[in-house]
């Protein structure tokens, strides 16, 4: 088939039209994604801009935290460090407290000690300012004519005054002529040289336990006071008086020196 100029001309216009349409397809088809893939990278670079700045103030805080953390830790240690101290300081503290508070118990054992001493003195001495206002003289001539017809009371005197110029002693918890005696077993112990009674008592003996009480006395017998006291009973010209063992030693009184309790009667021969 033949083909005119013209046609050609007009063919080739249309393929040229159409080569122009499907550069235009492919250009469009090629730039749109592209398009889409900056829009996207420019996104996903704003992304990674916008994490990497929240990321760097998070870095920022974390190294603030770390920072309030570490001060943290050192004013703890610090504060422990104190604490130790303060803990240290109060054992010494308390240490000091419990020496002080054992001195303090030992000088107050030392003055209640000091003060029963001293109560312990001042009733010795009230009692021995008894003794002595009460104390009675015996006249040897007088006492020898007195007892001439109590042989064997006016031995247990005689004896008692040999004791008493020999300077026996008063002591509390003695039983011989060498320690000393209290007052109802230096009683007891006279009464036992004479045979007057058992020489199985000893030194926690009193004379109430082992003689028979009487309502007067005979001279020779036993007059017991309040606090223990105990003395032989004699008569030197109607001059009644006692004599035994006191915290002063062997010493003769006046009969009513101290509250009389009782009379005990010693058989005598």
């Amino acid at each position: 088939m033949d083909t005119s100029p013209e046609q050609m001309e007009s063919l080739n216009r249309d393929i040229e039209q159409y080569e122009q349409k499907a550069r235009r397809r492919a250009w469009l088809s090629t730039i749109i994604p592209l398009l889409f893939g900056v829009i996207l990278l420019g996104y996903t670079i704003w992304q990674i801009q916008n994490y990497g700045q929240k990321l760097v103030e998070v870095q920022a805080d974390l190294e603030k935290a770390n920072t309030e953390l570490n001060t943290s830790i050192t004013a703890l240690q610090d504060a422990k460090g104190q604490l130790e101290k303060a803990n240290t300081e109060l054992d010494t503290v308390q240490d000091k407290l419990n020496s002080t508070t054992s001195e303090l118990e030992g000088l107050r054992q030392e003055l209640n000690s000091t003060q029963q001493e001293l109560s312990d003195t001042n009733d010795a001495l009230q009692s021995a300012n008894i003794f002595l206002e009460n104390s009675y003289t015996i006249d040897p001539y007088d006492e020898k004519n007195s007892l001439s017809n109590y042989p064997y009371q006016a031995d247990v005197l005689f004896f008692i005054q040999e004791l008493q110029y020999s300077g026996v002693k008063w002591n509390p918890n003695g039983f011989s002529e060498e320690e000393g005696f209290n007052s109802p077993n230096f009683t007891v112990y006279v009464l036992q040289h004479f045979g007057l009674v058992s020489d199985n008592y000893g030194a926690d003996s009193a004379p109430w336990q082992i003689l028979t009480p009487v309502s007067e006395p005979s001279i020779g017998d036993i007059v017991y006071y309040e606090g223990g006291y105990s003395m032989f009973y004699f008569e030197i010209n109607s001059d009644k008086f006692v004599i035994g063992m006191t915290p002063l030693g062997i010493i003769a009184q006046q009969v009513d020196f101290a509250p009389i309790l009782g009379y005990l009667h010693v058989p005598y021969q």
